[in-house]
């Protein structure tokens, strides 16, 4: 694996590449179609051998872009009311952005205080917003099928205690 800092120019030159198509891609959602023709055709087209060498960072972010721009489903326009994916407000992609690029793993305090913080600043809010005790727990997770997980094993351990069972001690 290289070292970005030794590659900057490699690194602004793809961002630069990315911000300018994604400004494009944006502008263009309220004329392209929700679903592409060329929705499910693209993604093969970067298939193929696993080449022997790279094609570098310009080339390579060049033909994500355009495979993915060109079938890419609108769910970051108005006109998608399908699954809810997230929300392509200014200060959103912003964030999404500068999360991809600080790279860190905030599964424990100890890989990212201040990602872990931001997780506990995020439950204090939720927790605010729906009117919920201050001395309430929450915890973030994955996904959809995390969160039913989650919910369970909460359940569970509920129960059991309404019916004097220790499930962290007994199982």
């Amino acid at each position: 694996m290289t070292n970005p800092i030794d590659h900057l120019g490699d690194v602004d030159a793809a961002l630069d590449l990315v911000h300018e198509a994604a400004r494009r891609y944006i502008a263009s959602l309220p004329e392209r179609p929700v679903r592409p023709p060329s929705a499910e055709l693209m993604a093969p087209t970067l298939g193929g051998m696993l080449p022997e060498d790279g094609v570098g960072t310009q080339q390579a972010v060049g033909e994500l872009i355009d495979a993915g721009t060109e079938a890419a489903i609108g769910s970051a326009g108005g006109r998608f009311f399908h699954f809810v994916v997230g929300g392509v407000t200014p200060a959103a992609l912003a964030a999404e952005w500068l999360t991809a690029a600080l790279d860190q793993n905030t599964t424990m305090w100890t890989a990212s205080p201040f990602g872990a913080g931001m997780e506990v600043v995020a439950i204090d809010w939720l927790k605010q917003l729906f009117a919920l005790p201050a001395s309430w727990g929450g915890v973030l997770v994955t996904g959809g099928t995390m969160a039913n997980y989650v919910e369970l094993a909460a359940a569970r351990r509920w129960w059991a205690q309404q019916h004097g069972e220790d499930i962290d001690e007994d199982g």
